[in-house]
C-alpha cells in the first residue's frame, strides 16, 4: 500500500481540503479521486500525488449533468 495525497481545490485555485489515503496503486488512487471529489461539493477538482509525483488532476465539469462521480 502507498499513501497518496489528495489536494482539493476550488474554482479560485484555493485548497480548502487535503486528505491522505492508502491505495494499492495509481489506478485505485484515481478511482478514489472521483469518489472523494463527489463528496466535496464545494471543491471543483482534486490533484493526486504519490510523493512529489502528480498522478492525476481531476476537475469537476462546469455542467453538472456531465459529472459521473458519486454525490
Amino acid at each position: 500500500m502507498r499513501t497518496y495525497q489528495f489536494l482539493f481545490f476550488d474554482r479560485r485555485g484555493r485548497s480548502p481540503a487535503l486528505d491522505f489515503i492508502e491505495c494499492a496503486d495509481d489506478g485505485e488512487a484515481a478511482r478514489n479521486a472521483g469518489r472523494q471529489l463527489g463528496q466535496h461539493g464545494t471543491c471543483s477538482g482534486v490533484e493526486v500525488f504519490d510523493g512529489d509525483r502528480m498522478v492525476l488532476r481531476l476537475e469537476r465539469p462546469a455542467d453538472p449533468a456531465i459529472w459521473h462521480g458519486n454525490p
